[in-house]
C-alpha cells in the first residue's frame, strides 16, 4: 500500500449556500473598495458581491467577531472537516491508500468527523480549539465556486508536531510525497516568516530519507508574501500546484486564464512557469489539469493526472468524499471536457508540457475539490524523475 504524509493545517468546516434572498442583502448592502481583511458587514457584503459577479473563489479574514456571528445567523449551515492536509488525507484514505496528517490543533468534534475513514492516522500536536472555517458556495448561473471566510489569529506558527516528524522518518512508513500547505493560516509576514523557518528545518532534519515534496500553494491577503513562501521553498519542494484563481492572482492576468484563446492560454503557462523555479508546476482547472516542466519529461504524470482529476470528479459529483469503486464509476460513464481535449491534442507530443482534460458533470459542491485533486494527484505521482531530452 502507498503512503502520503499530509500537513500543516486541520480545521472544522461550516457549510452553507448563497440563497436569493440573502443575495439581495449581500448586493444592497456591498459598498466600498475589496479588501483581504473584513472588519466590517459592509466589507464582507463587498467581497462576497465581488467574487460571485466575477465567478471566483477566495479567502478571507474576518478581524470582527460580530461579522462571522451576523453570518451564521443568516444561514443554515452544515459541519464538516475542513483544512487542505486532513481534506486531501481523508481522501486518499477513503480511496485506499495510507494517509499520515498533521494535526496542529485536536478535539473531540474533529475526531467525530473522520471516525469512519480507514487508512488515516491523525499526528496531532495538541488538544484545544480547533478553528472553524465559513464557507459560502454559490452559482452565478455561469459557474459555481466556493468563497471562505475565517477568524484572524487561529493559528500559532508552531504547529509541525514532533510525533508527525517522527512518523516521517519511520522507514516502515514508506512515504512517497509529502504535501505542505497551511501557509494562508496566518495574519502577519512575521508568522509565514517563523512557519516557513520551521518548515525548512524539518525538511532538512529528514536529509537523504525526505520524501517528494509537493507544495500546494493558496491565495492568502498578500502576493508578496505568496512569492516569499515560494522563493523560500524553492530548493525544497519538487512541485507546485494551484488552481486558475490562484494563477490568475499570482501572476496578475488581466482577464481569468480559462478565457484565453488556446494557443494564448499555453503560451502564458510556458511564459511564467520558468518564474516558479521548480521542477515541475501542476495547474487544476474547471476544464483540465496539466503538469509543466522544462528539467523532466512530463509525460510520467499523465496517470497521476487523470487519478486527480477522477477523485476531484466524483466529490464534486456526489459532494462527498468516494471510494475507488465510485471514482472509477463516475468517471467511467462520463465524457471528457471538450475544451481540455483541445489543448491536450495542440500539445500533443510536447514532453515538457502534459494536459489531462476533466470530466463532465453537474457539480454538486465545490468544496475541497482541489484538496481532492491534489490527493488524487499524488497517491500515484512518480517518484523518479526522468529528465527531459531536449530535440533540435
Amino acid at each position: 500500500m502507498k503512503s502520503i504524509s499530509f500537513g500543516f493545517t486541520a480545521n472544522i468546516d461550516l457549510l452553507a449556500n448563497v440563497t436569493e434572498p440573502f443575495y439581495e442583502e449581500i448586493k444592497e448592502n456591498a459598498n466600498g473598495e475589496h479588501k483581504p481583511v473584513i472588519d466590517t458587514w459592509e466589507k464582507f457584503c463587498t467581497a462576497v458581491a465581488y467574487n460571485i459577479e466575477r465567478g471566483s473563489g477566495a479567502e478571507y479574514i474576518v478581524s470582527e467577531q460580530s461579522v462571522l456571528s451576523r453570518l451564521e445567523k443568516s444561514l443554515k449551515w452544515k459541519k464538516a472537516i475542513g483544512g487542505t492536509g486532513i481534506q486531501a488525507g481523508c481522501a486518499a484514505s477513503r480511496a485506499g491508500y495510507f494517509s499520515i496528517v498533521n494535526i496542529p490543533v485536536i478535539s473531540e468534534e474533529l475526531v467525530s468527523l473522520v471516525t469512519d475513514y480507514e487508512n488515516l492516522k491523525l499526528v496531532p500536536k495538541k488538544t484545544g480549539e480547533v478553528p472553524k472555517h465559513y464557507i459560502l458556495e454559490y452559482d452565478n448561473g455561469i459557474t459555481s465556486n466556493r468563497i471562505i471566510f475565517r477568524k484572524d489569529n487561529e493559528f500559532s506558527p508552531n504547529m509541525i508536531g514532533e510525533p508527525f516528524i517522527n512518523e516521517l522518518l519511520k522507514v516502515e512508513n514508506n512515504i512517497n510525497w509529502l504535501l505542505i500547505s497551511g501557509y494562508n493560516s496566518f495574519d502577519s509576514s512575521e508568522e509565514i516568516t517563523h512557519f516557513l523557518k520551521e518548515t525548512v528545518d524539518v525538511l532538512k532534519l529528514m536529509g537523504n530519507n525526505r520524501p517528494k515534496v509537493h507544495l500546494e500553494l493558496a491565495s492568502i491577503w498578500s502576493l508578496d508574501e505568496q512569492w516569499k513562501i515560494i522563493k523560500t521553498l524553492q530548493g525544497y519542494i519538487d512541485s507546485i500546484g494551484m488552481n486558475e484563481d490562484e494563477f490568475q492572482e499570482l501572476f496578475k492576468l488581466n482577464k481569468p486564464l480559462l478565457e484565453y484563446e488556446d494557443h494564448q492560454l499555453i503560451q502564458t503557462i510556458d511564459e511564467v512557469y520558468e518564474r516558479l523555479n521548480v521542477s515541475y508546476f501542476i495547474l487544476h482547472t474547471k476544464q483540465f489539469s496539466l503538469v509543466k516542466s522544462t528539467r523532466y519529461d512530463t509525460s510520467q504524470w499523465a496517470i497521476s493526472l487523470r487519478n486527480g482529476n477522477q477523485f476531484a470528479f466524483a466529490r464534486a459529483l456526489t459532494g462527498k468524499i468516494c471510494d475507488k469503486n465510485e471514482i472509477h464509476l463516475f468517471s467511467k460513464q462520463s465524457s471528457l471536457n471538450p475544451r481540455g481535449e483541445k489543448l491536450k491534442e495542440i500539445t500533443n507530443g510536447r514532453k515538457d508540457i502534459t494536459i489531462c482534460p476533466s470530466y463532465i458533470g453537474r457539480t454538486t459542491s465545490t468544496i475541497g475539490l482541489g484538496d481532492t485533486f491534489t490527493a488524487g494527484l499524488l497517491v500515484e505521482a512518480p517518484t523518479q524523475f526522468n529528465k527531459l531530452v531536449k530535440t533540435t
